[in-house]
């Protein structure tokens, strides 16, 4: 296994968590720039095992991570809904 970001992952499955409630733009471009500006403002977590990435992703579950997580996520997407790529 090479060594991955294990945070960008379970940051995309909170941003579309959150998209599906939200009227902002969704095409391809909007949501990396999404993910990237979220990912920018956090933490990254390094894994380069399975089991690293079981217990990177326990770590996260923590309650003031999922917090970090989430306030990273809707503020990315206030931010480019801002100004999206199409209109």
């Amino acid at each position: 296994m090479a060594v991955i970001n294990i945070m960008e992952d379970i940051v995309k499955e909170r941003l579309e968590l959150f998209l599906k409630d939200s009227e902002c733009c969704k095409c391809e471009m909007c949501k990396g720039d999404m993910l990237a500006f979220a990912l920018n403002s956090l933490k990254p977590k390094y894994v380069n095992s399975k089991k690293g990435e079981l217990f990177g992703r326990l770590d996260s579950g923590k309650y003031q991570n999922n917090i970090d997580i989430d306030i990273a996520v809707a503020k990315a997407i206030e931010i480019v809904s801002s100004s999206p790529h199409r209109g």
